[in-house]
């Protein structure tokens, strides 16, 4: 398949990350226009990447492309940008139109609310950095994040990890609210 790197250029994103990263920009993404695509976080390489294994499910995003688009997943963490202080977002998934940021906190353990509060709190402040540090590194190339692309974020949990509604809904109102509007999603699945 010949990959359009029209999404990474409408952003300008080898340009904008082409100093001070652990790895060369191009080094660092991944790309599929599968129906069906699956992003986990790879716990032996410590990277986010693309997974056709089953039985990795459980711990995954699972991306419904209806339209069948090129879909380009970059891994930030450890890939893109390393040791970064204060912690980043584990990857994102974007194309020309969309670009979302992605935080999995599917090692994440405990049953009081104080754990689950622990946990959005960490994964909301690494997305904020993130976005963050993106706004900042585009900015240096004349390029306006949040204008050029629909901007998202989403935290993906364990299946074990307890589910409280009403705790999601107050992290996703924050989050808005402190982020000009950028939403944020817990769900399992999303469409593209």
């Amino acid at each position: 398949m010949a990959v359009n790197q029209a999404a990474i250029d409408h952003l300008r994103l080898d340009e904008a990350f082409d100093i001070e990263t652990y790895k060369p920009f191009n080094d660092c993404w991944t790309v599929k226009m599968d129906r069906e695509l699956m992003v986990v976080d790879d716990d032996i390489e410590k990277v986010s990447r693309f997974s056709d294994d089953e039985a990795e499910l459980q711990r995954a995003l699972l991306v419904i492309n209806e339209n069948y688009r090129q879909i380009v997943l970059l891994s930030i963490d450890n890939k893109l940008i390393k040791e970064h202080e204060g912690g980043i977002a584990d990857s994102a998934l974007f194309d020309e139109e969309q670009f979302r940021f992605i935080e999995f906190k599917t090692n994440a353990y405990g049953n009081s609310e104080q754990a689950v509060r622990d946990t959005f709190d960490k994964a909301t402040d690494q997305l904020k950095e993130t976005i963050h540090v993106f706004k900042d590194r585009l900015q240096k190339v004349n390029i306006q994040f949040e204008d050029a692309v629909t901007l998202s974020c989403h935290i993906v949990i364990s299946h074990r990890f307890p589910k409280s509604r009403a705790v999601k809904q107050e992290y996703q109102i924050r989050f808005a609210d402190d982020n000009d509007n950028i939403p944020l999603s817990f769900a399992e699945k999303t469409y593209w």
